[in-house]
C-alpha cells in the first residue's frame, strides 16, 4: 500500500454540478462593452480560485467555480439592491436536493466590465469560510465569453471576440451543457474512457462515482491493480449537508488522460457524487474555455507533454452532523486509524473543550502537540483518545 501521512484534518468540500437549472427565470446578464479583452487578478486559496467583484465600491470576493451554473450569494452577505425572484429546485455535491431562493445581483464590475441582471440562489454557508462572500459558475461563460485560467500567473483574461481563442494551442476536449455545467470524456484507465464534470470547486484532481467505478471493475478487471484500499465512510459535504456514508475505494491510478496529455500517478477514491476533475490540473496548465466552440483547451505549462503528480490523500476526512464535528472517513491501517479514530463518531471535546463544528474548524492546532480527543461513538459509548497532530489545522 502507498505510503500515507496524517495530514491535518480536512473537509473535502465540493460543489454542486446542478445549482442553479434557472428553468423557471431569464437567465440572461447584460454586459457594459462589446469587442472587449482584459485580464483581472486570480487569486488561488486553498486549491480553489478567487476574483473580486465591485458591487458599487463593495468589493466582494467570489469563488469561480465552473461546476455551478449560476452561482450563490452567501445569506450572511449584505448587499443592497439584491432582488429576490422565487424558489427553485437544486442539487448539491451530496445529492441532495433542496428548494432555494433565486435572487438578481445588484449591477458589479469585474475588471472595466460591468455586468447586471446576474442571477445566483442565495443560500446559507454549509462552511463558514473568511474572505468568500460566494460564487460566481459556468454562466459567466455560456453567455458568450470566452476565458483563459492561468493560476501561474494569477490571472484571469476574458473576451468576448469569437476567433481569440479560435485556434489557441493545447489539448482541445469538446464539452457539452448537462445541467448547466460542462462535462467532457477523459480516460482515467487504459482502454477506459468517462465522462465526468470539469469542476474549478473541487480540490480533488479527480474523483470517480462509485457505481460507475463498479462497473468498471466488473468491463476492465485488470484495474484493480490499482485500488489502494478501502474504507467506510463519507468524505463530501454539499451545500445542504453531508453525503451518505458508503464504501469508499482509494485508487493509485497509473496514468490520466486529458486527450493525449498524460498525469501520472494520481491518487484519488470513489464518490457517491458524480465523477469529476478538479481546480489540482490546473497547477500543471492553463485553461481555456471557449464556449463559441464548445472546447475546454489544457495548455501545459513550458510544453511538457506530461506530468507526475503524485498527491497525498488524506487518511482522515471530518464532515458536519447536525452542527457538530464527525468523524466521516478514516483510512485503514493509516496512522489516524491507528490512534483509535473510526468512522461515524462525533467529536464531542478536545482537551475537555466541548466544540461545534465550526469552532473545530477554526482551533488553534499546534504542530506536533498530542490533544485529547473525546468521541461520541456509533453505539452512544464515549471513549477517549490522545493523538498527535502533526500540521498546524488552518481550514
Amino acid at each position: 500500500m502507498m505510503r500515507r501521512w496524517l495530514l491535518l484534518m480536512m473537509l473535502i468540500l465540493t460543489t454542486a454540478g446542478s445549482f442553479g437549472q434557472m428553468k423557471r427565470y431569464d437567465t440572461d446578464f447584460f454586459v457594459s462593452q462589446r469587442n472587449f479583452l482584459f485580464a483581472v487578478p486570480l487569486e488561488v486559496e486553498r486549491g480553489q480560485l478567487y476574483v473580486t467583484l465591485d458591487f458599487n465600491g463593495c468589493l466582494c470576493r467570489f469563488k469561480l467555480d465552473t461546476g455551478a451554473s449560476q452561482g450563490i450569494l452567501y445569506d450572511d452577505v449584505m448587499l443592497p439592491g439584491v432582488r429576490t425572484l422565487g424558489t427553485i429546485e437544486s442539487e448539491d455535491a451530496a445529492g441532495r436536493i433542496r428548494q432555494m431562493q433565486t435572487v438578481q445581483l445588484p449591477p458589479f464590475r469585474l475588471g472595466p466590465l460591468t455586468i447586471s441582471g446576474y442571477k445566483v440562489q442565495r443560500m446559507r454557508r454549509s462552511i463558514v469560510r473568511r474572505g468568500e462572500d460566494g460564487i460566481i459558475g459556468f454562466a459567466l461563460f455560456n453567455k458568450g465569453i470566452a476565458a483563459r485560467i492561468d493560476v501561474r500567473e494569477n490571472q484571469l483574461t476574458l473576451t468576448d471576440r469569437r476567433g481569440h481563442y479560435a485556434y489557441t494551442p493545447g489539448e482541445a476536449l469538446k464539452y457539452h451543457l448537462r445541467k448547466h455545467v460542462p462535462y467532457i470524456k477523459i480516460s482515467p484507465f487504459a482502454g477506459v474512457e468517462e465522462e465526468v464534470l470539469f469542476d474549478t470547486g473541487s480540490p480533488l484532481p479527480y474523483a470517480v462515482n462509485a457505481k460507475t467505478f463498479a462497473q468498471m471493475r466488473i468491463r476492465h478487471p485488470e484495474i484493480a491493480d490499482q485500488i489502494e484500499g478501502t474504507t467506510y465512510g463519507s468524505h463530501t459535504i454539499g451545500h445542504f449537508g453531508t453525503e451518505r456514508s458508503g464504501q469508499i475505494t482509494f485508487l493509485a491510478l497509473r496514468r490520466l488522460l486529458w486527450g493525449s496529455f498524460a498525469f501520472h500517478e494520481v491518487n484519488c477514491t470513489t464518490v457517491n457524487g458524480g465523477s469529476h476533475i478538479g481546480a489540482p490540473l490546473l497547477d500543471y496548465g492553463a485553461l481555456v474555455i471557449n464556449p463559441f466552440r464548445r472546447l475546454l483547451v489544457f495548455q501545459p505549462y513550458d510544453g511538457i507533454a506530461s506530468v507526475t503528480v503524485a498527491n497525498r490523500l488524506h487518511d482522515i476526512v471530518i464532515v458536519e452532523r447536525n452542527g457538530r464535528a464527525m468523524i466521516g472517513m478514516v483510512m485503514q491501517d493509516g496512522k489516524a486509524w491507528q490512534a483509535g479514530f473510526r468512522s461515524n463518531c462525533i467529536i464531542e471535546q478536545v482537551n475537555g473543550q466541548p466544540l461545534t463544528f465550526q469552532q473545530f474548524l477554526s482551533y488553534r492546532w499546534v504542530r506536533n502537540q498530542e490533544y485529547q480527543f473525546t468521541l461520541l461513538m456509533p453505539n452512544g459509548m464515549l471513549t477517549t483518545l490522545r493523538a498527535f497532530w502533526p500540521l498546524q489545522y488552518n481550514q
